[in-house]
């Protein structure tokens, strides 16, 4: 695996196999960028305020992540390399993104890359990109930041909590797994098809994504207004993965934002309310210029009571 850094590019080449795939990324430096600048990496462009990211010092980084796999069809880069493997779409755009950081490691190990830096990478997206932005970070560890946006079912959102149907202010209730399914099958690989109707028995939940993140940056931007989000249960694992941030001893590092408390509820559109919440965030986990201070801020339509869903006390860990 090779590539270049630029600034204005990222180049990936990726031989495997006997096969090979070559994929580029658009990057957006902040005016006045000197030295290595902090990054985050946006799904489809993201959705965040790209001037709050440029006022911070931020660059941000455009991944067409359907290049590399499709979300319906599975196919894509990944599978021109692995074949047909079952592994969801998700998995397959997270595998793109560490190639990505390969290069930027490997750049800068070679003194070709002093234009990112690949300890301060941020990773984001909003609503199906929001899944993606949610797995990526989670199996990547050096992804700093994750900052899933209105990610819905397939994304935080507890798969438990799904189930139960919660409704939301709008008269709506969160996407069921098998509307989900239907929907968009890349968002999971094959084997869920098996456990639509009975997520009960999987040993694992979202909140075991969450926490795979620790004891890394992790802010969920959410819109509690829209039922079809499962505002409920985004919170619920976001604070279950909390559980083994607090017992790290880095609690301040996960944080949650439920969006407007009312209308308008625009789906990936970027609250004023939440500029606060991402500037702690970046400051705390990308340019490091303050202490992590994240809060646990659901809005009081979708706030989880987690007595119902654990049963089991946090322990203290080293």
């Amino acid at each position: 695996m090779t590539g270049k850094v630029s600034g204005s590019s990222i180049s990936v080449h990726v031989e495997h196999g006997g096969k090979t795939i070559d994929f580029s990324v658009s990057v957006s430096l902040p005016r006045g960028a000197s030295g290595p600048v902090p990054a985050i990496i946006g799904l489809g462009g993201g959705s965040l305020d790209r001037s709050l990211l440029a006022e911070e010092g931020v660059a941000t980084i455009s991944y067409d992540n359907n290049r590399i796999a499709s979300e319906t069809s599975r196919s894509g880069l990944f599978s021109n390399i692995y074949g047909n493997t079952g592994a969801s779409a998700q998995v397959a755009w997270a595998w793109g993104v560490s190639r990505i950081l390969d290069v930027l490691v490997d750049e800068r190990d070679a003194g070709r890359n002093d234009i990112i830096d690949p300890t301060a990478i941020g990773v984001t997206g909003c609503s199906r990109l929001g899944k993606g932005a949610f797995t990526i970070g989670a199996f990547d560890e050096r992804i700093a930041l994750g900052i899933p946006h209105e990610s819905g079912t397939g994304g935080v959102s507890a798969l438990r909590i799904v189930n139960t149907n919660p409704v939301g202010p709008n008269g709506k209730p969160a996407q069921s797994l098998s509307s989900a399914w239907s929907e968009a099958q890349g968002w999971f690989g094959t084997v869920f098809g098996n456990y639509r109707s009975n997520v009960n028995v999987i040993p694992v939940d979202t909140r075991s994504m969450v926490a795979m993140y620790a004891p890394r940056g992790f802010l969920v931007l959410d819109n509690s207004r829209i039922g079809e989000l499962g505002s409920i249960a985004q919170h619920a694992a976001t604070a279950a993965g909390g559980e083994v941030y607090e017992a790290l001893g880095v609690e301040k590092n996960v944080a949650y934002h439920g969006g407007r408390p009312s209308d308008p509820h625009n789906h990936c559109q970027f609250y004023p309310e939440q500029a606060e919440p991402l500037r702690r965030a970046i400051r705390a986990h990308l340019t490091r210029k303050a202490d992590p201070d994240g809060r646990m801020e659901p809005q009081p339509v979708a706030t989880a009571d987690l007595a119902k869903w654990i049963e089991w006390d946090t322990p203290t860990l080293e």
